[in-house]
């Protein structure tokens, strides 16, 4: 038994010698080695595939590319010269895309590119615009002579470019505001080409609005009510009366005499002969129209025809604002003929370098006085759309 156990002890002894050997730690070391090496092999293998493929679909790719995208506001002019053509290419993993149809904005006129994947377009500088130049039709398309294969198709359909028409921003001061330590007041202007005259918000028309309804006040739906003015220019067709004989128009008032008529299906109501309705200048107006129960002529005299004035008026015309999330809380004033604005924003938000938008807004405003270049407009008065182009400002 005794004997058992020394063989044993001798055995573990032997072992624990071999495995400090040199011998067996050089083993051990070329083991780690080779293992390190074989991981070290699969990465770069791993890596050469990712490469392989970037590489692929860098190669499958489609491009619709402009020789310029970025265009300033030029006025309109008889001689054409507010119109500029651009010239462009589609392509797809490098080689021409033919016969493919491109659009322009949603209401475009089909562009057809030619053999070697090249096209024009015409762009109005006279619109600010921010337009989407899109690949709409494949269906005549060819690639190297060849229908476009399926695997090319959703590429090339989701190329696309954009044109943006603006007027330059001039940011010509930046102060702290004296209302608000977390807010600073942006001094800017909407810059022109010489001679050009730019349309800023302003009021444009007044309201007019009101209810139809028969001589026992009952509303009348679908009728249609019409002032035009005496010397026969200048007339607005309110929309059709709804379910309550409601019906709104927009009129620049005259300081003369208009007409009213009233139509109902086929039958035309007017006022007495030789008589006129007195718009009020610079004001809406309600008119409350009941139509007589004989006969086609309205009685010009309350309750059958009353005339109140309104608050409110329509705007139109250029603003610019910051491209910024909805609800940010910031102000801006109605640009002066000269183009300056200022805006009032939080100077977290003015330190991101936000980009400024401009648009072209037609909006009813329903207070009472009216408003004029300088007026503070109030926060979420203007939101920009997509069609609505982006400016990076310069500095004076």
């Amino acid at each position: 038994m005794m004997t058992r156990i020394i063989k044993a002890g001798l055995f573990v002894l032997l072992s624990l010698v071999a495995a400090f050997s040199p011998d067996s730690r050089s083993y051990a070391n070329a083991q780690a080695e080779e293992h390190q090496a074989t991981e070290h092999q699969a990465t770069e293998h791993q890596a050469k595939q990712h490469q392989a493929k970037q590489h692929q679909a860098k190669q499958h790719q489609a491009h619709l590319v402009l020789e310029q995208t970025a265009f300033v506001v030029k006025a309109w002019r008889n001689d054409g010269s507010h119109l500029v053509t651009v010239r462009g290419k589609l392509t797809w993993s490098g080689r021409p895309v033919a016969n493919a149809l491109l659009q322009t904005g949603t209401q475009g006129r089909n562009i057809r590119t030619g053999e070697d994947g090249s096209f024009e377009l015409l762009v109005d500088r006279s619109l600010i615009a921010c337009k989407l130049v899109r690949v709409t039709s494949l269906h005549e398309a060819r690639v190297d002579g060849k229908p476009v294969g399926q695997e090319a198709v959703d590429a090339i359909l989701s190329a696309s470019s954009t044109i943006s028409v603006y007027h330059p921003i001039i940011v010509t001061e930046v102060e702290p505001s004296d209302k608000n330590a977390d807010k600073i007041k942006v001094h800017a202007s909407i810059a022109s080409e010489t001679g050009d005259k730019i349309s800023f918000f302003q009021a444009d028309k007044y309201r007019i609005a009101g209810e139809v309804g028969d001589a026992d006040g009952n509303p009348i739906k679908d009728a249609f009510v019409w002032i035009d003015r005496e010397s026969g220019e200048g007339f607005a067709k309110s929309t059709p009366t709804d379910k309550q004989g409601r019906y709104e128009m927009y009129y620049w008032p005259e300081e003369e005499g208009a007409n009213l008529t009233v139509f109902v299906g086929t039958r035309r109501y007017a006022l007495p002969a030789g008589k006129v309705l007195m718009l009020p200048r610079n004001t809406s107006v309600n008119i409350r129209i009941r139509l007589p129960k004989e006969g086609l002529v309205i009685d010009d005299r309350p309750p059958m025809l009353v005339c109140t004035t309104a608050m409110g008026a329509t705007y139109t015309g250029l603003l610019a604002g910051l491209d910024v999330p909805p609800g940010t809380s910031y102000s801006l004033t109605i640009p002066d003929q000269n183009g300056r604005f200022v805006l009032t924003v939080p100077k977290a938000i003015w330190d991101k370098h936000p980009r400024f938008f401009e648009t072209r807004l037609t909006k009813f405003v329903g207070q009472e006085k009216i408003l004029k270049a300088g007026d503070m407009l109030p926060v979420d008065f203007v939101q920009p759309s997509q069609t609505d182009p982006r400016i990076v400002a310069s500095r004076s």
